[in-house]
């Protein structure tokens, strides 16, 4: 709640409670509402007169005396907090208890009101905080990512180059057999992956790979021929 509105709530309440006891204490006195000093100004009430109705006769307004005019004045104000000499010593002090009762509580209410609003600024500023650093993680995760992504490229490049190095390694060992012993070529191939024996093969002529293949192992040629048929896949 903002301050002036603050304000302006309390004066609010200040003035209501003056008026109810005010009112209040003429109540207890058996006084009407209509007939209480300042009745006129707080509600607009007319006080009713039994004088009878005169006729009207005109003559030359009188001259208003400024020292009467101003002592008439003050004595209506100052007589509206004048009470009847009716009232109990007892009454008051019990209206007197009510009214510090309620100003009371209307400073608790004041100061309620403060605790909350500054615990709401109090929280406002710790939300802030704790959104400064939720923004500094999404940088420092946008970072990881990036160089995440540097570091797989990387990688993909090595991998390409690594492959691509095994590939000519085992295109040149193919050379060598082209010519002698199929089961010589055999017992050399098993010993190798079956991936990189069926690459072998695959640079070899149809009929030689053929041969070396019928020399291994059923075990072996099973193996390199499944390796083959998956590189083609």
């Amino acid at each position: 709640m903002k301050k002036p509105i603050k304000y302006l709530a309390l004066g609010a309440s200040a003035f209501a409670l003056f008026a109810t006891t005010y009112f209040t204490i003429f109540a207890v006195m058996g006084v009407p509402i209509k007939e209480a000093p300042l009745s006129e100004q707080l509600l607009g009430v007319e006080r009713e007169t039994g004088a009878p109705t005169k006729a009207i006769v005109s003559s030359p307004a009188p001259t208003p005396d400024p020292v009467k005019v101003s002592t008439q004045r003050a004595s209506d104000v100052l007589g509206a907090f004048v009470l009847p000499a009716g009232v109990q010593a007892e009454t008051l002090r019990s209206l007197k208890t009510e009214l510090y009762q309620q100003l009371e509580q209307v400073r608790s209410m004041r100061d309620s009101l403060g605790n909350k609003e500054q615990s709401l600024s109090d929280r406002e500023i710790e939300l802030s905080g704790r959104f400064d650093e939720l923004l500094a993680l999404r940088s420092r995760l946008d970072e990881f990512h990036l160089e995440l992504q540097a570091r797989a490229e990387e990688l993909n490049h090595e991998e390409t180059v690594r492959d691509k190095k095994r590939t000519e390694r085992l295109t040149d060992m193919s050379t060598y057999l082209i010519d002698g012993e199929a089961s010589h070529a055999a017992a050399l191939l098993s010993g190798m992956d079956p991936s990189d024996a069926a690459h072998v093969l695959d640079v070899l002529e149809p009929e030689r790979a053929g041969e070396i293949l019928r020399s291994m192992s059923p075990e072996a040629s099973r193996m390199v021929w499944e390796a083959g048929l998956a590189q083609d896949g």
